[in-house]
């Protein structure tokens, strides 16, 4: 992916210029070949943004054969197992146009990541689970405020209700995304439940989800300051995703 997140001179020609093509213009073997690869594919770069250890070829056997990898933690590995059952939700909820997301959706999100490796290994997870922080929290490298403890549900539900029962265009989801990070509701997986829920706007939306690689992370999160920089980002990461059914 080349991403180039500077704004220039003919920046809102750019970002007007963008040409996507639309989720609805794959054939049905098209989108079932997306949403496979993508299960692995997000799985492991969403979780190794955060520090996972894990490899993709030993994500890729964990999730499509169940074989754990000896020398990680298993902690890690239900995580990660955890993550691939709440995409599996995702998509599927967001298959159905009736749906929508709320804060119950949300909260359930972040249980399903967390709550096997919790029963397994409590002490390697941040608690509370499916529920909201209770402490201040700050992102290590990024110069904004997070909201305070008991103004999380207020701010969410904010959000929430702004982009209710609207139809959101990519700039829309990535204006939410970051509003979402700055949010910021849970003890830990923020960025990982954040990721997942604009994969459901893209499926509600017509949008092929974005693949944000690893190997991009610095440059996703200088463009999470600034929602054109991140419109432009995502852009970059669909064509990602793209080149998995070419």
């Amino acid at each position: 992916m080349k991403a180039d997140i500077i704004p220039t001179l003919g920046y809102i020609i750019k970002l007007k210029n963008i040409n996507m093509q639309k989720l609805n213009e794959l054939t049905l073997k098209q989108r079932e070949k997306l949403f496979r690869e993508l299960r692995v594919l997000i799985t492991h770069h969403s979780n190794a943004m955060e520090g996972a250890t894990l490899s993709f070829g030993e994500t890729k056997e964990l999730l499509e054969h169940g074989n754990t990898a000896d020398s990680k933690p298993l902690a890690e590995q239900l995580v990660v197992l955890g993550f691939a059952k709440a995409y599996d939700v995702i998509v599927r909820e967001a298959s159905n146009k009736d749906n929508a997301i709320d804060s119950s959706f949300i909260k359930d999100i972040h249980s399903i990541m967390f709550e096997n490796a919790f029963g397994v290994s409590p002490e390697y997870v941040s608690k509370p689970i499916g529920a909201y922080r209770l402490d201040e929290r700050h992102i290590k490298g990024i110069d904004i405020h997070l909201s305070l403890p008991h103004m999380i549900s207020n701010d969410l539900e904010n959000l929430l209700y702004t982009n209710k029962d609207k139809g959101m265009s990519l700039l829309d989801i990535a204006n939410f995304h970051i509003q979402f990070e700055r949010i910021h509701p849970f003890a830990d997986g923020n960025g990982r439940v954040g990721r997942l829920i604009m994969v459901y706007q893209a499926i509600q939306n017509n949008i092929i989800p974005p693949l944000i690689e690893n190997e991009h992370r610095d440059d996703y999160l200088k463009a999470i300051n600034d929602k054109d920089d991140l419109y432009i980002f995502l852009d970059e990461s669909i064509k990602n995703s793209l080149e998995l059914i070419e």
